[in-house]
């Protein structure tokens, strides 16, 4: 019986220590961030990924760009405050050389939010309506640098262009344009997947288009989206053509008296024509942006 007894203590006690490991486990294994050429002198970086949800552009934060320049580094984005070391590491795997410039895309925290950290290693560059957003939502590492339309750096015989066109995706989103390399990094105006439209931080989903269309102005062949994979030109157009659609459709459905219920209802099913149905960052835009959406249609066609 003692040995018995013994034995389910034992028992008990590898439970208790199975659990607690269980437990101190992360959710799911994470595939790190890594870091991809785009063309001589550019790289982006990518991830981390939860590797339970590998597709989901949610679950990975915004792409970083970095221009290497003789005479130091132009840095685009730089994810959440956790992810700081991984990306200095991974820069320095590409250049010794010090970050000089970053360049926000916008405010949001997984585009922004090591701001909280690189402000004490470099000066960071926004839109006034980025420094505005951080602040009023007391985000950590607002810039001290701001513009309202365009500014330039200059380094190492290199301009990188950061460019209001326009609000959109939030009231203050820049693309940052490489000239010489043909390359624009658009933050979230355009990602791989359905837009999402944070009312909240001034965007507007019929601005949007129009905002896209100044983008086109530019002399560009690749796009380093907010999230996901390397784009094209022909992108940025099939957004600005689903996005016109989809303006036209919720316009249709405000301006038949259909009320915000069935017209929300009716544009999530429209939604598999422009192709945007099956996007991952669907139910975001469906979740958070539909409803004020329907609202600022509504108001552009008379109907509230």
């Amino acid at each position: 019986m003692r040995r018995l007894a013994v034995a389910g203590v034992l028992l008990i006690a590898g439970a208790l220590l199975a659990v607690r490991a269980v437990g101190q486990q992360p959710a799911a294994p994470v595939q790190p961030m890594r870091i991809e050429k785009v063309k001589d002198g550019l790289y982006f970086i990518r991830g981390p990924w939860n590797t339970a949800r590998n597709d989901d552009l949610l679950h990975e934060p915004g792409d970083v760009a970095i221009r290497v320049t003789t005479e130091g580094l132009i840095v685009v984005d730089d994810k959440f405050p956790q992810h700081t070391q991984d990306i200095l590491g991974l820069i320095k795997s590409v250049s010794p050389l010090p970050i000089k410039y970053l360049i926000n895309s916008h405010h949001h925290a997984d585009h922004a939010g090591g701001d909280a950290n690189f402000i004490s290693l470099t000066e960071i560059i926004a839109h006034r309506n980025v420094r505005e957003n951080m602040l009023r939502n007391n985000q950590a590492g607002a810039p001290r640098v701001v513009f309202d339309d365009e500014l330039s750096v200059f380094l190492g015989g290199v301009e990188a262009r950061a460019i209001h066109f326009g609000r959109g995706h939030t009231n203050g989103d820049s693309v940052i344009y490489f000239p010489d390399l043909r390359v624009v990094h658009t933050g979230d105006l355009i990602i791989d997947g359905m837009p999402y439209i944070d009312y909240g931080n001034g965007g507007s989903g019929l601005e949007w288009p129009r905002t896209l269309e100044k983008i086109l102005t530019l002399d560009f062949d690749v796009v380093i989206p907010g999230h996901g994979k390397l784009l094209t030109r022909k992108d940025v157009q099939d957004n600005i053509t689903a996005l016109d659609k989809m303006n036209a459709k919720m316009a249709e459905l405000v301006k038949a008296g259909m009320p915000k219920a069935q017209a929300t209802d009716a544009l999530k099913a429209y939604l598999k024509e422009i192709g945007w149905d099956h996007t991952v960052s669907t139910a975001t835009f469906v979740g958070q942006s539909l409803d004020k959406y329907y609202d600022e249609i509504a108001a552009s066609v008379g109907r509230r």
